[in-house]
């Protein structure tokens, strides 16, 4: 037997049974062995093949069912390898025939071929299967023929296994009608093409219920087709799949383009098709979890619920996973009916209702997928009482189209109702070559649209329903993608109720290769019923208690994307929830509410009047762009509209209004401005008959506009046209720093020529809000460097100070220090900044004049500031190598030292400002160089064990950085900054307070240290191609107390001490924690 990959069966069994008695008195035929010889019930009479029999063969019937006698069936039928047309039980056209048919065994009908991986267009192996998948024609598991009815129930068991391979077969093919019901549980694996699992083309008087298993590999192969009337209901819960592809995975580029498309991209056929009437209804189940032990048909489906499972359609391909309709007449689907032990029914009786899940794929690239089909075939497709869905309807394509659910012309159903999840996605298809320059060029080869719900021209469907925690989604990766929730081109749909999620979304794509993504050119679409010319309500509810943990838990309801109306009279209502994206009213007038909460954010657009209301703590933001004709416009006590004014034409009112404009006390108006402005402006921001803005402060507007500005309303003499005067806040109002307000214009001008910069500098109303963005375009400016850096060499200052001995080994020694720092700068004038960092140093010294050393060092200074407002992936780094030499004394009492150096120094910064709207990342590196030197002195006096050790120090450290320019951010972030010079000059003053045991000394001192001449160099700084600005570092200069202890062990060959310090100045901070050492060898 040949296997697929992609279809596998667990060996269960099959078993033919008979009901009563026949009219012929045959003889009884037993078979417990393996036999190679045909079977007919006509010569056998009633027929009993065992668990322990079997029947061989390789062409023709292995059983023969042509007379009214039994056949119980335990064993297996064997016809691998057979020739075509063989068939493994035909039941043949017996008029008299009263027996039902119910099978328990194997039945094998297979060719002798299997596919393998032929060729590809280079003439070598691909990777993947080829077809064709199969040969011959004709096979058949179960075949029943004739123009007489099939008498009795059909019950194919759970241990029933089919397994056919061959083009134009079938697993179960009954030509003829069923007077009965139809029953399938079992495993069948199908193989080749134009093929089908299961065929019922006569139609079923009574139930039909399949469950089980069946896969399909073949072009245009099908699991299951119901050609006929089904006079009672269809139950489906079982696991169907189908596919004609060689891989069910989208592959690379290189392999597409070797791949053979008539070998590996073959199109599957309808993976169930349902083309007659169903009298009561259509469901696809979903196993069922007890209440009840006393109850075994809790879900009211006249079926046992610890035998049923959950439907699960999957179709790889072109062709719909669900399609209903028919090609040569009218079909109806009745609604569904429920046993009075159905706890919790639907409160409405489907015609559809789907609680498993339909899913269809196209998998590769500009294959459309459809989940579920309805019409289209010429001939009306009605279902009564609607389609409810609540489990997973879910279409996916690469390139493609994807549609979820697509009522085509004829289709007619008075409602969709969805109580689970309808979704489509679509992803864009993107390929490289490269150009004739060697450059690589990328394109866009297949880009589809995404619709979850698709109401064709010629259909009918007046109502969508979507319940809480449910959702229609509609999704497209890819800037050029497109995506619809739900389209209507009908005309039909007049009423969309929503309580959970109604959603399209692109996701933007590099579609260039260049790392940056790519502006959306595509359309995100919630609802388009721009079609429709009577009317179209909308209602969004928000009716979930908020009592509890998991009312809590349970999500507002919200439509995300743009909805197109008609030229009707259209309500938009939403009681609670949120509604983002554009509403255009299109030609057609109607109404505008919100209430309990509800929240609008988006481009608002009428030619016709609309009747605007908000209140109840509603809110409603209208963007760029919006222009609405209202016929009135109330705003609650609690409730807020916030309008978005054009800059190019303040003339032109946003609301324009033939009636009354009522603010109630307390209302708030909130306004922006859809670009950077620079020069006092005036805004006609709404008209109407009469304006009332109740308890409105008008003077200013602060807190209700972008922090920039300072806005005041006011109203012509006839309370008829409300102005809005808009200028920037002075650098008092504002309360920038003298830096702040120096960058001002250079920062508004490129922020004017960003739109994400320009929208999250807009969206700031408060201080703290605006300079987390406004600071962002700001380098560095508050003397991190300078600062930093220079504690190394301070450090190494107070390390020759340690040094207490003099050997006299005429070999010197050597010493190291570690010493960790945080310097914390507070914003005020400047940015500010927190720095950590560390110095290592170590020195070489030689005895001179006895009582004298000199010696070398290098010390490694390194450093980590972030300024006050910094990012996450903001930050910056420098360090400083620098060797030099020193020269120390130690007398009896007194110890003196001095030292010089010179350094080299390197930095990186990277820049970001990271918002909902823009995110740009700014790097640089540049070097310098420093000069450092320093001195001091001290002096011990003895008292016993106990030692006072006044001390004085001098340090000057001097660095010089290079002018750099970032990279990365763009034109509209990235700076060049000039180069910067600068110096500390400090001086302390210590007493040390120290006492000598046996072997530990510990030590503590306070004194004073003060900056006597700093200079924190100007950083002069521009926007590409913009105008320079110059932000000033500040004065550091002042002093101000050092406090400090040290544990330290002495002996004539090593010293080792560990010590912290904090020094605090008027400008900065300095906490600090340092190990010295040093060893002679």
């Amino acid at each position: 037997m040949r296997k697929h990959s992609l279809l596998t069966a667990t060996a269960l069994g099959l078993v033919l049974g008979s009901g009563g008695l026949g009219t012929q008195a045959l003889a009884e035929t037993s078979i417990s062995t393996a036999t190679t010889t045909p079977l007919v019930t006509s010569s056998a009479g009633d027929l009993t093949v065992t668990s322990d029999g079997s029947i061989t063969l390789t062409s023709g019937t292995a059983i023969t069912v042509d007379s009214d006698n039994s056949l119980d069936f335990e064993g297996s039928i064997a016809m691998s390898g057979s020739e075509s047309s063989s068939t493994g039980i035909l039941i043949t056209d017996f008029p008299d025939r009263t027996k039902g048919l119910v099978l328990t065994g194997d039945i094998t009908v297979t060719d002798d071929y299997t596919a393998s991986d032929t060729t590809s267009l280079d003439g070598t192996e691909d990777g993947y299967t080829d077809a064709p998948w199969a040969e011959g024609t004709g096979r058949y598991g179960i075949h029943s023929t004739g123009a007489s009815p099939f008498v009795g129930d059909v019950y194919i068991t759970s241990d029933s296994v089919i397994d056919v391979e061959g083009n134009q077969s079938y697993g179960i093919r009954f030509e003829n009608q069923i007077k009965g019901a139809f029953t399938y549980d079992g495993a069948m694996t199908l193989i080749g093409d134009n093929s089908t699992g299961i065929s019922l083309e006569k139609g079923v008087t009574g139930n039909v219920y399949l469950s089980g298993s069946v896969g399909v590999l073949g072009a245009n192969a099908s699991a299951i087709t119901l050609a006929g009337d089904l006079g009672g209901n269809l139950i489906i819960d079982g696991s169907y799949s189908g596919t004609a592809y060689s891989s069910t995975s989208a592959l690379t580029q290189a392999v597409y383009e070797n791949l053979i498309p008539a070998n590996n991209l073959l199109q599957v056929g309808p993976l169930v098709s349902i083309a007659g009437n169903v009298a009561n209804g259509v469901l696809f189940g979903a196993s069922v979890t007890s209440t009840d032990d006393s109850n075994t048909d809790e879900d009211g489906d006249g079926l046992t619920d610890t035998v049923q499972s959950t439907a699960s359609l999957t179709q790889y391909g072109s062709a719909p996973a669900l399609a209903i309709g028919s090609a040569s007449s009218d079909i109806t689907l009745g609604g569904l009916t429920y046993a009075s032990t159905a706890i919790d029914p639907p409160s409405v009786n489907y015609g559809l209702l789907n609680r498993g899940s339909i899913g269809a794929y196209g998998v590769h690239p500009g294959v459309n997928a459809t989940a579920l089909q309805i019409g289209g075939t010429g001939y009306p497709t009605t279902i009564e009482n609607g389609i409810g869905n609540a489990g997973s309807i879910t279409a996916s394509s690469y390139g493609g189209n994807a549609t979820a659910i697509s009522l085509l012309s004829g289709a007619t159903t008075p409602r969709l109702d969805i109580d689970g999840t309808v979704t489509a996605t679509t992803t864009r298809y993107l390929t490289s070559a490269e150009d004739a320059d060697g450059n690589t060029v990328y394109t866009v080869s297949n880009v589809g649209e995404a619709t979850a719900v698709s109401i064709a021209s010629g259909a009918t469907l007046p109502a969508i329903n979507v319940a809480a925690s449910s959702g229609i989604y509609a999704s497209s990766s890819g800037s050029t993608g497109s995506a619809t929730a739900i389209s209507d081109t009908s005309g039909t749909l007049t009423s969309i109720s929503n309580s959970g999620t109604i959603s399209a979304t692109i996701t933007a794509s590099d579609d260039d290769g260049d790392g940056t993504t790519d502006t959306i050119t595509g359309k995100a679409t919630a609802i388009d019923v721009s079609t429709n010319t009577t009317g179209v309500t909308i209602t969004q509810t928000d009716n979930n208690a908020t009592d509890s943990d998991d009312d809590e838990a349970i999500a507002a309801p919200y439509i995300y994307g743009n909805i197109l109306f008609g030229s009707g009279n259209d309500t938009l209502s939403s009681s609670g929830g949120y509604i983002y994206g554009n509403v255009d009213y299109g030609a057609g007038t109607g109404s505008f509410s919100l209430t309990n909460d509800a929240v609008y954010l988006g481009k608002l657009t009428s030619s016709g009047d609309i009747a605007m209301d908000i209140d109840s703590g509603a809110s409603a933001g209208l963007l760029a762009g919006s222009s609405v004709r209202m016929s009135t416009l109330h705003v609650g006590s609690d409730s807020s509209m916030a309008l978005t004014l054009a800059v190019d034409t303040p003339t032109v009112p946003i609301l324009s209004g033939s009636g009354a404009v009522a603010f109630d006390d307390g209302a708030k108006l909130y306004l922006t401005l859809d670009k950077i402005l620079s020069t006092p402006t005036s805004f006609t921001v709404l008209t109407g008959s009469s304006i009332s803005l109740g308890d409105m402060t008008t003077s200013t507007l602060d807190g209700y506009i972008p922090y920039l500005y300072h806005s005041d309303l006011t109203l012509n003499d006839t309370d008829t046209v409300l102005t809005a005067n808009f200028r920037l806040k002075t650098q008092g109002e504002a309360g920038y720093s003298s830096n702040q307000y120096a960058a001002l214009m250079p920062v508004l001008v490129v922020v004017a020529e960003d739109s994400g910069a320009r929208s999250s500098l807009l969206a700031a109303t408060d201080k703290d809000a605006f300079d987390q963005v406004y600071n962002q375009y700001l380098p560095d400016y508050s003397g991190e460097n300078l600062i930093s850096l220079s504690v190394g060499s301070a450090s190494l200052n107070r390390s020759l100070s340690n040094l207490t001995l003099i050997p006299d080994n005429n070999g010197g020694q050597y010493w190291l220090q570690e010493y960790g720092y945080a310097i914390n700068r507070a914003y005020s004038d400047t940015a500010g900044f927190k720095s950590t960092g560390f110095s290592f140093a170590g020195g070489r010294e030689k005895q001179v004049y006895g009582n004298q050393m000199v010696g070398t060092y290098l010390s490694i200074t390194s450093a980590s500031p972030r300024d006050t407002f910094a990012l996450a992936a903001e930050g910056m780094s420098n360090s400083d190598l620098t060797i030099g030499a020193y020269w120390r004394l130690n007398t009896s009492g007194l110890k003196a030292w001095l030292h010089a150096g010179a350094g080299y120094d390197t930095f990186k910064s990277t820049r970001n400002i990271l918002t909902t709207t823009v995110d740009h990342v700014a790097t640089a590196k540049w070097d310098g160089y420093s000069v450092s030197a320093g001195t001091g002195a001290s002096y011990d006096f003895l008292l016993g064990k106990w030692a006072v050790t006044p001390e004085v120090l001098a340090d000057y450290y001097q660095l010089h950085e290079n002018d750099h320019t970032e990279s990365g951010g763009g034109d509209y972030f990235d700076l060049t900054v000039g180069a910067r010079d600068g110096h500390l000059l400090s001086s302390t003053a210590l007493l040390n307070l120290s006492y000598r045991t046996s072997f530990l000394k510990p030590e503590m001192w306070v004194g004073y240290k003060q900056n006597i001449s700093a200079t924190l160099p100007d950083t002069v700084a521009n926007f590409t191609g913009g105008d320079s600005f110059t932000l000033v570092g500040g004065n550091i200069e002042g002093g101000g107390p050092v406090a400090g202890f040290r544990l330290s062990a002495d002996n004539p060959y090593s010293y080792f001490s560990i010590e912290a310090e904090y020094q605090e100045l008027p400008e900065y901070t300095n906490t600090s924690v340092s190990l010295r050492t040093r060893f002679q060898f």
